[in-house]
């Protein structure tokens, strides 16, 4: 069964890896002068160098069209391996070319800025690699106490800075800006991405407020904020998750996704947050005072958009910890008429179950199944307990990596296609 999400991700992969460096490949190729034929290979592997990392740029703004067709996660995926196959693509050529004074200076600048920044992001910044390398897991957490994640996150703008360089290093070669057709590209496609990424840095955020701010267990805090009657750019649906900041507070300044708790097209201007404190702003939030004044960015994510795409004749919510929440947010906005639900549910301890009360009363809907319990379940928990009929079953997973690859594996092997199933992780 081809199914559009995976058709969108492939054709992203595909945009990225050939079309977008087509027209530069294209124009330089042909303008090139024939002195230069030893070396061409090299600059044309220079030249889809510098076009990947403008593509890995753009993904940084975190395009909200982009986000509900392939999801942020995949999107940052592919951020990330552009990236460092641009950086292998620079070095090759570094090593084919010749070049002197500043075109030579600001070329060595801009790799070697591109392989510190690309080193230190693959620890910090590339949970997708981190959280399938225990070592390099552990190096992070300990890493992470003294390196906290907003520092982290400048230091990744550090790229911004290369790109510059290697703009210049162009700009700098003369028989390269006697090509007029390749400078044109080249001129603006850098235009348009340094506008994309500027306007999504400093464009309008919707602006809102801190209004509850209490604890739901040891070490997890709830966060009501109300939004203004009309939001700008905000495009929230069940499921999604949002970026949060506080702009007038230390530490709390930049931007962190978080998961909607709430139904936020039924809860009037409110959304609620379930947080737990693992990392250094997470940590912050239990002592913000109330009211604050928030900014808000989203919605992202793709849970109510798989189900739409999907339409299935049954749903099975498969949930760990705090990884519930987004899907809390979708049993909160049930489907009319009701689809049949199977939810499994389970925390580390009794304190840690998010919401029993809600629950409770969730329960009492007749199309409604709910499993919790303090304890991983058992692979054939769940399996006993799917209808018999996998042909229309859409799966959904929340919580961690381990945990979500887990399942995939177990509920692939049992017939259900993976395209019948979605994970967002929370990877970055």
């Amino acid at each position: 069964m081809l199914k559009r999400h995976n058709f969108a991700l492939g054709l992203a992969w595909l945009t990225v890896l050939f079309l977008v460096p087509l027209p530069f490949l294209q124009t330089v190729s042909t303008g090139l002068p024939a002195i230069y034929n030893d070396q061409r290979q090299a600059i044309l592997y220079g030249t889809i160098a510098y076009a990947w990392m403008l593509a890995a740029i753009y993904l940084s703004t975190r395009p909200r069209w982009l986000d509900r067709l392939i999801g942020l996660p995949e999107m940052y995926m592919i951020h990330g391996l552009v990236s460092i196959a641009a950086i292998a693509l620079a070095y090759l050529h570094k090593t084919g070319t010749t070049s002197e004074g500043w075109t030579k200076t600001t070329g060595d600048w801009a790799f070697n800025l591109f392989l510190a920044v690309m080193l230190y992001s693959l620890i910090f910044l590339a949970s997708w690699l981190t959280s399938r390398i225990p070592p390099l897991a552990q190096l992070k957490t300990w890493l992470e106490k003294v390196f906290h994640h907003e520092f982290n996150v400048w230091v990744h703008r550090l790229n911004l800075v290369a790109t510059v360089l290697v703009f210049i290093h162009v700009l700098l070669i003369s028989y390269i800006r006697a090509i007029i057709p390749f400078m044109a590209w080249f001129l603006g496609a850098s235009v348009l991405v340094a506008g994309s990424y500027l306007w999504a840095k400093l464009g309008p955020r919707a602006a809102g407020e801190l209004v509850a701010n209490v604890p739901l267990a040891p070490n997890l805090q709830e966060l009501t904020i109300r939004l203004p009657r009309r939001p700008r750019g905000l495009d929230l649906y069940p499921g999604d998750f949002i970026f949060l900041s506080f702009p007038e507070l230390v530490g709390l300044s930049e931007p962190h996704p978080f998961s909607l708790a709430n139904d936020p097209q039924a809860d009037g201007h409110r959304i609620r947050l379930a947080i737990r404190g693992d990392g250094d702003f997470t940590r912050l939030l239990a002592a913000v005072p109330v009211p604050q004044a928030v900014q808000v960015q989203g919605g992202y994510g793709r849970y109510h958009a798989f189900l739409q795409e999907q339409r299935p004749a049954h749903v099975v919510m498969i949930a760990g910890g705090t990884g519930v929440v987004p899907l809390l947010s979708l049993l909160a906005a049930p489907p009319a008429p009701a689809v049949p639900t199977t939810v499994f549910y389970n925390a580390s301890t009794v304190a840690s179950m998010l919401y029993p009360d809600q629950f409770t009363a969730w329960e009492k809907r007749p199309a409604l199944t709910v499993y919790r319990r303090v304890g991983r379940f058992s692979d054939d928990d769940v399996l006993s307990r799917l209808p018999a009929d996998l042909h229309d079953v859409a799966v959904l997973i929340g919580g961690p990596a381990v945990m979500a690859r887990h399942w995939i594996k177990v509920l692939t092997q049992q017939g259900i296609g993976r395209g019948q199933i979605y994970y967002e992780a929370f990877t970055w």
